[in-house]
């Protein structure tokens, strides 16, 4: 409370009109103040003097008004977090759809599908798809062909990476050897690749759709919806590397040595006559699609030196001394059908099926 308003009371409360008229004069937001506490009333005061009231009713009042407003801040600091959660969930849900971010979480797999075959019927000039799940189920195939086969029609160029243990699939095989040896017109493209590479479908080089790696718990099949232009060049510049890795495949079967139903789980340990180890098989792999030795260094991690140490050891595995002789009797070996992918498992969402 203020000099003046505490100086006004003691005026009124002696009923000194001079001073209380000087006091209201020369400040009179003091009388306000006083009424605002409620320690004074107008109504029915003789000679114009506001009478007083009892100061301990009033201080209590005050009191009471305090902490009713300052459990109204607690409450509503104690709400905060919750009501930060709620709008910051809205705020997101607007900037994943707006140009800027131009990405579309999309958690059911109806969803995830129906917006898939959206983008890829309406591609105009490329579609890309990178499939490490392995086979193709004949459902999927048979619903596939029309699809493929329009964009194809339209000029569409058609590449996909399957994983390589499709090699051993009749259904996937007979749907390749279909697609590739169309006749006139344009046919698809397919190459396969043992080992891990990510899920993604690109189209135009304008649109991507991949698994979702963000939202914590998030149901198998999630994806996401990518158009920023940055992220897509990303993802197409990743799906061009692999494809450069991965070798070309036509639809031709090819037979194992020992169990030849293993098409997913099979480690190189269980085919009779591999002498390579997997960090080998993997190098030989890369070379083969014309990489240097710097670049599977590079890509692998490793030096050029560890690199050079162990293409020596496979040839001299195969007692040769020059690259060609070694890449040729690596294509006629078994080390080079081995499958060292990993069983199908990954993050929530990394398992969504596609047509492409």
């Amino acid at each position: 409370m203020s000099s003046e308003a505490l100086r006004l009371y003691g005026a009124c409360a002696i009923r000194d009109i001079e001073q209380v008229e000087r006091i209201t004069a020369d400040y009179p937001d003091a009388q306000t103040e006083l009424l605002n506490w409620g320690l004074i009333t107008l109504e029915d005061q003789p000679g114009g003097v506001p009478g007083v009231r009892d100061p301990k009713h009033a201080v209590q009042r005050r009191v009471d008004d305090v902490l009713a407003a300052a459990e109204a801040q607690v409450a509503l600091l104690r709400s905060l977090p919750d009501l930060t959660t709620q709008l910051t969930q809205h705020y997101e849900a607007v900037q994943l759809r707006i140009a800027g971010c131009a990405s579309v979480y999309l958690d059911d797999p109806a969803a995830v599908n129906a917006r898939l075959q959206d983008v890829v019927g309406g591609a105009k000039r490329e579609i890309l798809a990178a499939q490490p799940g392995g086979p193709r189920d004949q459902a999927l195939l048979d619903k596939a062909a029309p699809r493929d086969s329009a964009a194809l029609d339209r000029g569409v160029v058609l590449r996909t990476v399957y994983r390589d243990t499709v090699r051993d699939h009749a259904p996937t095989a007979g749907y390749v050897a279909t697609m590739t040896n169309r006749g006139p017109g344009r046919s698809a493209q397919y190459r396969t690749l043992p080992g891990k590479f990510e899920r993604m479908i690109i189209v135009d080089r304008e649109a991507a759709v991949v698994p979702d790696y963000i939202v914590a718990g998030s149901p198998p099949h999630a994806a996401w919806l990518i158009t920023d232009p940055a992220a897509v060049a990303v993802l197409a510049r990743s799906f061009d590397q692999t494809w450069m890795r991965a070798q070309p495949w036509m639809g031709e079967l090819r037979t194992r040595r020992g169990d030849a139903r293993d098409t997913i789980g099979s480690s190189a340990s269980a085919m009779d006559g591999v002498r390579t180890t997997r960090r080998q098989r993997e190098i030989m792999r890369n070379l083969c699609v014309g990489a240097s030795q710097a670049t599977v260094a590079r890509r692998l991690g490793v030096s050029e030196r560890k690199i050079a140490d162990e293409v020596a050891a496979v040839k001299a595995l195969w007692g040769v001394t020059t690259m060609s002789e070694l890449i040729y009797q690596w294509a006629l070996s078994v080390d080079n059908r081995a499958d060292d992918s990993a069983p199908a498992v990954g993050p929530a969402g990394a398992e969504y099926e596609t047509t492409a």
